[in-house]
């Protein structure tokens, strides 16, 4: 799985994570330290992206998502499992 891991703080980032999940790539993102408002747009706006291009957006934690392109499944707990032994942690 190629993933990127985003901690966007303003909105203009959000075009560049776009391209991301365009290019069928799984967005792991972090908005604990985004303004809670701009955090709100900014999951709205990635929403959008994933609905469109028919992925899945996961709540994994307080402020962090993980946004599926249409190519990857979720089953269960198995793909949070994979993350966590590469070393990404929630």
């Amino acid at each position: 799985i190629e993933m990127k891991v985003v901690k966007p703080d303003r909105l203009d980032a959000v075009t560049q994570i776009a391209d991301h999940l365009l290019d069928r790539k799984t967005i792991l993102l972090n908005l604990e330290d985004t303004n809670k408002d701009m955090a709100r747009r900014i999951l709205d706006f990635l929403s959008g992206v994933a609905y469109a291009n028919n992925g899945k957006i996961k709540r994994v934690a307080t402020n962090t998502y993980i946004i599926i392109p249409s190519n990857v499944d979720l089953t269960g707990d198995d793909l949070l499992d994979e993350l966590e032994n590469s070393g990404v942690y929630f």
